[in-house]
């Protein structure tokens, strides 16, 4: 093996590979990759590349599991790449079976698959802030902009090269968690400078793009139409909030969702600081994805309904009813505006 990244200084900015967690990959022989329920693009991309590196640079066996669903046109096609669950027999006769969580603020994030995992040495890696650390070995970097980076490293410690496949896979699930890159800030020098890495093992930027961005349908547009025509602002304009009914989810299908096209038009807007996003998923089962721009956390606010995620990103799904959902994100988002007054409406 080469040269550990994770002898690199501190100070350089790059996060350092834990030791435990390289001992955790040595001293098993059967790793089982797991990652949160409905994956993106990073939950997925950093699922396949680390099995791949254990199967291609340990020479272990690295299987990948997730229960779905693989909604996102983006991932659609790697739900093949991924088994529900974790067979019990096969388990029994597995060489030094353990785990490997990515992508996942908590354990609870693996759905079903958790019931599969009961006393599997853990470890996890991850840039989610968690209320619980769990995991026998932690790779947990909050500042890291995507699993993908820190999957990454891990590659790079064990002294892999990557191959190509491996480093657009990473590209894509990195682009994916920044925006293409829209939210990062100065401080993250360290993730461009790994970003031309990949790109000198063959990841493909302008590929990347249009693998996010392009190939949506015709009703993809007509549903983000209607997103933005409901659009209801919240405080002045500071915040927004819109939602997609059963009906609307029925007519257009969930694969013509899409969200970050949604955000980047709403988030256009002068003054814009919060937007809200809510879907009825079912007759009792509501989602929301939550953005910021600046310092307010809507980790915060999707705490407080069993969710979680990012400062500037996160989400959570609830039992409430749709009306009460978007009245009760709304009032979360005009105490955290700082209780400004909405404006007035004229109907007539």
């Amino acid at each position: 093996m080469g040269a550990a990244r994770s002898d690199r200084p501190a100070a350089t900015g790059i996060p350092t590979v834990p030791s435990e967690l390289l001992a955790f990959l040595n001293e098993h022989d059967t790793f089982y990759i797991v990652g949160h329920q409905e994956p993106d693009g990073d939950c997925v991309a950093s699922s396949l590349v680390l099995a791949s590196l254990i199967r291609r640079v340990l020479g272990k066996h690295a299987s990948c599991h997730n229960v779905g669903p693989f909604t996102r046109r983006e991932v659609a096609d790697y739900a093949s790449e991924f088994s529900p669950r974790i067979d019990a027999e096969e388990r029994g006769r597995a060489a030094t079976p353990a785990v490997i969580i990515l992508d996942c603020s908590g354990p609870d994030r693996v759905g079903a698959l958790r019931a599969d995992l009961d006393g599997l040495p853990s470890a996890v890696i991850d840039h989610h802030a968690t209320s619980e650390p769990f995991g026998d070995a932690r790779f947990v970097v909050t500042s890291a902009m995507a699993t993908c980076y820190l999957v990454q490293l891990v590659g790079e410690a064990l002294g892999a090269e990557l191959t190509s496949q491996e480093a657009e896979l990473l590209l894509f699930g990195i682009a994916t968690d920044t925006g293409y890159f829209r939210h990062a800030e100065p401080d993250a020098a360290d993730l461009f400078d790994a970003v031309a890495r990949l790109m000198a093992a063959g990841a493909s930027p302008r590929k990347i793009h249009g693998w996010m961005f392009g190939g949506h349908s015709f009703d993809s547009r007509g549903l983000l139409a209607t997103l933005l025509l409901r659009a209801e602002p919240i405080c002045g304009g500071s915040g927004v909030i819109t939602w997609e009914t059963l009906d609307e989810v029925r007519r257009y299908g969930k694969e013509s969702r899409d969200s970050d096209t949604l955000y980047q038009l709403l988030f256009s807007i002068e003054g814009l600081r919060a937007a809200a996003l809510l879907r009825e998923e079912s007759e009792s089962s509501v989602s929301g994805s939550l953005r910021s721009i600046d310092s307010l956390d809507v980790s915060a606010i999707a705490s407080r309904f069993g969710g979680g995620g990012h400062r500037r990103a996160s989400g959570f799904t609830t039992d409430l009813q749709l009306d009460e959902a978007v009245g009760a994100i709304r009032a979360e988002l005009i105490e955290a505006l700082g209780q400004c007054p909405e404006p007035e409406r004229n109907d007539t």
